[in-house]
């Protein structure tokens, strides 16, 4: 569910449990619900309906197209998205929080253009910001728990050791069989190595593409800061819409490579034939 359904999911529920229509929902449960018949006119307790349905309808309504109460809804939601708690690296966070930033400016940015061609423009870029900073919140939180994990951490710096270990103690090794079991250890453990500074390597990349990111959404808002109304036949949104592909996809093709390496930290350990 993108940010404006959810935004749109909230506004729905702020209007029904506003004050003025739980009150009337309330008056209607009564009304009718213990039978109470209209007074004077003597009609059935169905008839409180006749001027309360639409009574609610109008709270709802009311409350549903406020536009504070739809700007306080999409923050909301924007807040549930991305939960900057959850990225413990400081920096990384840091960077999530710009990003974020950037995106809450550009948003504001299309909503002074108010009506029109401009503001068409603007909402397509506006929606493509989205996705990248959901991209960049998302690589972010990967890197972190990939540099927060301390299985990962401890395998990193405890196999090179424990395969410097293991050759020692083969060179000196006379049991053919328990030989062979060192030598098969040490190609698991070798393996999981490569995979392990593969990975490494995958999250150094991604913390410089992050930083490349956060740099061309700062030129994007810059950029969008000097568009005005003549610039909408000027290509120059277009040119925006471009340079926000491109970043799309290189944050694509670290997060593909992350796919591709499939070494969930909890999946990582120690491999097995440890030898005492």
């Amino acid at each position: 569910m993108d940010l404006r359904q959810r935004t749109r999911g909230k506004r729905i529920l702020n209007a029904l449990k506003s004050p003025v229509s739980i009150l009337i929902a309330s008056a209607a449960l009564i009304l009718v619900g213990l039978g109470i018949r209209v007074p004077v006119l003597d009609w059935p307790s169905a008839a409180w309906l006749l001027p309360l349905l639409p009574a609610w309808l109008v709270a709802v309504w009311s409350k549903f197209a406020d536009k504070t109460e739809a700007e306080l809804a999409e923050i909301d939601a924007r807040r549930e998205q991305y939960d900057l708690i959850q990225v413990q690296n400081s920096h990384l966070r840091d960077v999530a929080r710009r990003a974020i930033d950037y995106r809450d400016r550009i948003d504001q940015l299309v909503q002074k253009a108010g009506d029109g061609a401009l503001s068409v423009r603007l909402r397509d870029v506006s929606n493509r910001v989205e996705e990248w900073v959901g991209r960049i919140f998302t690589l972010s939180q990967r890197v972190d728990a990939y540099r927060s994990n301390p299985v990962i951490q401890a395998d990193l710096k405890g196999i090179p050791n424990s395969i410097g270990q293991l050759k020692f103690r083969m060179t000196h090794e006379t049991d053919p069989t328990v030989k062979a079991e060192m030598g098969n250890a040490i190609t698991q453990r070798q393996n999981q190595l490569t995979m392990l500074e593969s990975l490494d390597n995958t999250m150094d990349r991604a913390e410089l593409q992050l930083e490349n990111a956060l740099t061309a959404l700062g030129t994007v808002y810059s950029q969008m800061l000097l568009i005005d109304a003549r610039d909408i036949n000027s290509g120059r949104t277009e040119r925006l819409s471009e340079s926000i592909n491109e970043q799309m996809a290189g944050l694509n093709d670290v997060i593909g490579a992350m796919n591709d390496l499939n070494a969930p930290a909890e999946r990582t350990t120690v491999a097995q034939g440890n030898l005492r």
